[in-house]
């Protein structure tokens, strides 16, 4: 009899927690499908022309970095380089803004692909950069980590 009360006690147990996995990991991906979302729009509103980069540098933890893959410009850690990273943008473009394409969320994972588009301050021509974004989200939903993919070529072609 002892047993079989443990047994049921075992299975209700087992019950509850494939139902909390169910709905904890949808829920999970809703919140970083907004978090995403969240970060792109301000990016978009803190780039040029408004160009603030100290509150784009906000946008991810405390320890946050940003790498770029494809080489130039490097890696970014922590707010106050992201800061002068960001802040890079308002001296070579009139304006930029991030398109999306496509996105893919994973838990806190996150993928972000489109265009990348601007005018050049110094030529006034209008760029347009494919992009990637590999974004981790932590519990507070600041980026954690950046891998960013771009074609960063494209743009002295598009300037010629």
């Amino acid at each position: 009899m002892y047993r079989l009360g443990t047994m049921k006690r075992l299975a209700v147990s087992a019950f509850v927690a494939a139902v909390l996995t169910c709905i904890v990991g949808p829920v999970h991906a809703q919140s970083t499908d907004a978090q995403l979302t969240a970060y792109i729009n301000a990016l978009n509103a803190r780039m040029p022309p408004s160009g603030d980069p100290a509150s784009v540098a906000d946008l991810f933890s405390q320890d946050g970095v940003q790498y770029h893959p494809f080489g130039a410009p490097g890696t970014q850690r922590g707010r106050e380089e992201l800061a002068k990273f960001f802040g890079g943008f308002t001296k070579t473009w009139a304006d930029w803004t991030h398109i999306e394409k496509n996105r893919v969320i994973q838990g806190n994972h996150a993928v972000w692909e489109g265009t990348a588009e601007g005018h050049h301050k110094e030529t006034g021509k209008f760029v347009r950069l494919p992009i990637v974004f590999f974004l981790d989200f932590d519990g507070q939903g600041k980026v954690r980590e950046d891998r960013v993919y771009v074609d960063g070529h494209l743009i002295g072609e598009q300037l010629k």
